[in-house]
Order: structure tokens, then C-alpha cells, then sequence
């Protein structure tokens, strides 16, 4: 089996591509050729370790799963945000939810049916897509859960907009305290920008990447490259550019403006 392992991890990619630079380093000639080749071969043989990409995930996910028999009492609703979408999808006959905002979506539900708490979706689009992704959420939550929502945010573009655009809905309808509803490693910076805007949040993280001792679990596949471990690698280094970035915006242009007083001595939940 690990003989298998081995063989299969280097013919298909990232492992194929890995081995092709392995060979153009060996072949190729000057100390700046070799130089740029070797710096590839790091990151893409580095970026495609299982043991990588959990490494780079880590430090993102610090919430621990919540349990939904404690759910605080105070809070009011539950915000879903949502991810992206699968354009022209054709088995629909149109666009539809990506496997992130589907896991979130269903995450959501699942909080719903253990609480009773209202829904609130929040995702808009991206130049000349179809609907937005709040409007797709909401679809798929009354199609295939049954599960109407309490309002639908849909001009947001990024994380710093769904709080902002989102907060006016919530305050309408006195909504202080909400379940934020996300991927685990996404929720650090998300949950901070609902603060800002002055929520209450305790987090409501699905979809982790690790898991609690999970250097303990290690054996040969976490050292072969993977599609997949790349991919987490690729959303890890992504999430920890975006809290920097963010962090740079609000320094420069200021916190964002919150329709609500900001909540002091916040607990975060997980």
C-alpha cells in the first residue's frame, strides 16, 4: 500500500510536476536558471504536503466546534456567509452554490433545526455574473432544507462587506448577537470585522482542515504531495495575505462604520 502511495502521488500532479523540476534542475545550466528552478521546486514541493498545509491552517482555525446544545442564550440570529459559485452549472440549468458555500449552507441549516435562530445569508457577485450568492444561498436553504431565511444581503464582495452591508439588516430587525457561520479557517478575520461593526459574534466554524493533536496522527501520506494539500496551502496562504491586508486597510482608511454601539467584554464561543 505504501508502495502504491508512493507511485501514484509522483504521476499524477502536483507529484508529476515536482518530478519534471527535479529534472529541468539537474539539466539545466547558469546559477540563475538553477537558482528559479530550485525556488519552484521548493514551493510547489512544500506547498503540496498534507503536513504543510495543516501547518499553515492551524494558526487560522482557534475555535473549536460548537456544540449545539450550548448555544448562548442572548444570541438572535445566525449569518451564513457565503463563498462562491458554480456558473452555468448545467445539471441545475444555471448558476449555482461552490462546495464551499454548499458546506456552509448545510452547516447553517444544521444550527437552525438545533436552535430555532432565524437566517440571514450574505454574498453578492462578482461584474457581470448571474444571481447573487446570498439569492443562490437562500434557494438552496428553502429547496433543500425547507428553511426560510429572515433576509438576504446581496451586494457584498468581500468579508469586510458582508459585515458592513449585512449589519443594517440585522440592526433593523434588533439583532445583537449572531451565530457567524463559516469556514473554520476563514472565521478569525470575519468574526473581527462583525465585531467592528458592532455585533456580538460567537463563532460557528465547519468544514476544519486540523484537528486537535493532530501531529500525534502523522505517518507516510502526509509527506507525499497532493492536489489536495495544495489546494489547503494555497486558501491558508491566501486567508493570512487577506488578515494583512485588511489590517493595512484599516489603519490607512479606518475601522469600518457599524450601525449598532460596539459590544464590550466580547466571548467568543467555538
Amino acid at each position: 500500500m505504501m508502495l502504491y502511495s508512493l507511485i501514484k502521488s509522483f504521476l499524477i500532479p502536483p507529484g508529476i510536476i515536482i518530478l519534471m523540476l527535479v529534472v529541468a534542475f539537474w539539466l539545466a545550466r547558469g546559477v540563475a536558471v538553477r537558482l528559479a528552478i530550485f525556488l519552484a521546486l521548493s514551493s510547489v514541493t512544500l506547498m503540496s504536503l498534507p503536513v504543510v498545509g495543516t501547518s499553515l491552517m492551524e494558526p487560522l482555525e482557534p475555535y473549536p466546534a460548537l456544540d449545539p446544545r450550548a448555544i448562548p442564550t442572548s444570541t438572535q440570529a445566525i449569518v451564513i456567509l457565503g463563498a462562491g459559485r458554480r456558473s452555468d452549472a448545467p445539471e441545475y440549468g444555471g448558476d449555482s452554490l461552490d462546495d464551499a458555500s454548499l458546506r456552509r449552507v448545510r452547516y447553517g441549516a444544521f444550527l437552525h433545526r438545533a436552535s430555532g435562530l432565524p437566517v440571514y445569508v450574505t454574498g453578492g457577485r462578482l461584474g457581470d455574473e448571474g444571481e447573487a450568492i446570498g439569492r443562490l444561498m437562500a434557494d438552496v436553504l428553502q429547496s433543500d432544507y425547507g428553511i426560510g431565511v429572515a433576509d438576504v444581503e446581496t451586494e457584498s464582495r468581500t468579508t469586510w462587506e458582508n459585515a458592513t452591508d449585512t449589519a443594517p439588516l440585522l440592526a433593523r430587525d434588533g439583532v445583537q448577537h449572531i451565530l457567524l457561520v463559516s469556514d473554520a479557517w476563514h472565521l478569525p478575520r470575519a468574526v473581527e470585522l462583525f465585531e467592528e461593526v458592532g455585533l456580538r459574534v460567537t463563532a460557528a466554524p465547519t468544514a476544519f482542515v486540523h484537528h486537535p493533536g493532530w501531529t500525534k496522527d502523522l505517518d507516510y501520506r502526509d509527506w507525499l504531495p497532493s492536489i489536495k494539500a495544495f489546494s489547503e496551502s494555497a486558501y491558508a496562504i491566501h486567508e493570512h495575505l487577506g488578515r494583512l491586508w485588511y489590517q493595512l486597510r484599516a489603519w490607512i482608511q479606518g475601522e469600518p462604520r457599524g450601525v449598532n454601539p460596539p459590544v464590550s467584554g466580547i466571548t467568543h464561543q467555538g
